[in-house]
């Protein structure tokens, strides 16, 4: 495997152990082991959470609406499984796995499922606090 080196790369910079502490400690998850949680009834949950950032798997039932609401966190989500009509703002779309969209904080946003329901990984920063399952 070889790895771009080329000074304009990304990769460039040397690398250094860090000094001082960790701001948190490494982890290693799996899916399928961390604690599930439900908001609203039809919505599962799974998170994990660095410091400064949230990553939010989401499983909505079929037919499911996750209510109209806001945020003071950014998000940046993708549909992984089946479809979903989103509504961020004033525009509405129907996303398909691939498709991806960010919201910028306190934009208010709304959505729903159709017979298929969905699966959706969203990223959150600061973390949501009112995710945090530990």
């Amino acid at each position: 495997m070889q790895t771009d080196r080329s000074p304009d790369s990304p990769f460039a910079r040397p690398v250094t152990e860090p000094t001082g502490g960790l701001a948190f400690a490494p982890t290693w998850a799996r899916l399928d082991q961390q604690p599930a949680f439900s908001p609203v009834p039809g919505i599962t949950m799974r998170s994990l959470t660095g410091e400064r950032i949230m990553l939010n798997w989401v499983q909505i039932e079929p037919n499911t609406e996750v209510p109209r609401h806001q945020h003071p966190h950014e998000q940046v989500g993708m549909l992984l499984e089946g479809a979903l009509e989103l509504t961020i703002g004033d525009e509405t779309r129907v996303l398909h796995p691939g498709d991806a969209y960010t919201l910028p904080p306190d934009l208010p946003h709304r959505a729903i499922t159709g017979d298929e329901g969905c699966i959706v990984l969203d990223i959150f920063s600061p973390p949501r606090e009112d995710y945090m399952t530990e």
